[in-house]
């Protein structure tokens, strides 16, 4: 789907003339809020330590959303900010190079806009100091339904057990369904090579079948071991000798993210605005769902028909 051209004449030669902020979007699905956010932050400092900024895009609720994983207290959302027309107000530096944009309320606050709005809200993105060379998106737990699902590179955090292959996999008809297209990477988490790669062929061959979806294989993280802080037992990407295997792995999966062919650098603009499509789409979708149904008018009788057929007590005699 070709995204509308920018609505005015300054847009046009602003970009014409002027160095765009690019990144690159990974969304993070998956049936388990708590191994999303793990995900989606632990990626996100692994391409800080390689050198490059990260934003998460938080769409999760607390108590199991990046924000309280990392114990940042966020004091504004995206519909916040929308409203008061500032995106770099909201977001909130995480360190180690990562910052995180609290949007739990992501699909309302830019389905209310106008598209001119949500360009609005995108250029001020330029005045920030830090633009990321990643955008994260962190997707509400178990829906399809999420501005995660607008990136072009998608990581489907599968949890390490048999019994969670058929909430994964509704994950990812829903976000397929939604908006198609994208390739898809599955992270085995909670799980070790053994186990991983058997649910993740599961898995890859349900999608084949009946979605005409190709998953790669991006790699397992195992079980936390026991008697860490539980505060890193909860993170586990915090830096900690107990984690430093799992933040290996995590580098090595953001070194193959980043080396892929897919997932093309994006202007922040034309990435919001791809948003911004989204949202108003679901919204109507949403609206055509929940709309009470007319009920069905009754057919008229055609033009000579005797009009006491078929009411309760009423006979018809039949002429000799």
């Amino acid at each position: 789907m070709r995204l509308a051209d920018p609505l005015d004449q300054a847009t046009g030669l602003r970009r014409l003339f002027a160095a765009e902020a690019v990144f690159r979007a990974v969304g993070i699905l998956g049936p388990d809020a708590r191994r999303n956010a793990r995900v989606s932050a632990g990626l996100g400092l692994a391409f800080a330590r390689r050198g490059s900024q990260a934003l998460i895009l938080d769409e999760a609720v607390a108590p199991h959303n990046v924000g309280s994983l990392l114990g940042i207290l966020t004091r504004h959302g995206l519909l916040d900010v929308a409203r008061a027309g500032q995106l770099a107000q909201a977001i909130q530096p995480a360190g180690q190079g990562l910052n995180l944009l609290a949007a739990q309320d992501g699909i309302a606050a830019l389905a209310r806009m106008d598209e001119r709005e949500a360009l609005q809200l995108a250029e001020g993105w330029r005045s920030h100091a830090e633009a990321p060379q990643w955008l994260l998106l962190n997707s509400a737990p178990g829906s399809g339904q999420s501005l995660s699902a607008t990136a072009d590179l998608r990581v489907l955090v599968l949890p390490g057990a048999k019994t969670r292959l058929a909430e994964a996999y509704t994950v990812m008809k829903s976000a397929h369904t939604a908006w198609p297209g994208n390739r898809w990477l599955v992270l085995v988490e909670g799980a070790d090579a053994a186990v991983g790669e058997p649910l993740f062929t599961a898995l890859r061959e349900t999608a084949r079948r009946f979605l005409g979806i190709q998953c790669d294989f991006l790699g397992t993280l195992p079980h936390q071991r026991e008697g860490a802080h539980p505060i890193l037992a909860a993170a586990n990407v915090i830096g900690s000798t107990r984690a430093a295997g799992r933040d290996t792995e995590m580098g090595i999966m953001a070194e193959r993210l980043a080396n892929l062919p897919v997932g093309e650098a994006l202007e922040f603009e034309q990435y919001w605005q791809r948003m911004w499509l989204f949202c108003r789409m679901t919204a109507e979708a949403d609206m055509r769902r929940t709309a009470p149904r007319a009920a069905p008018r009754a057919a008229s009788p055609p033009e000579g028909a005797n009009k006491n057929l078929g009411r309760p007590g009423v006979f018809i005699r039949s002429r000799k």
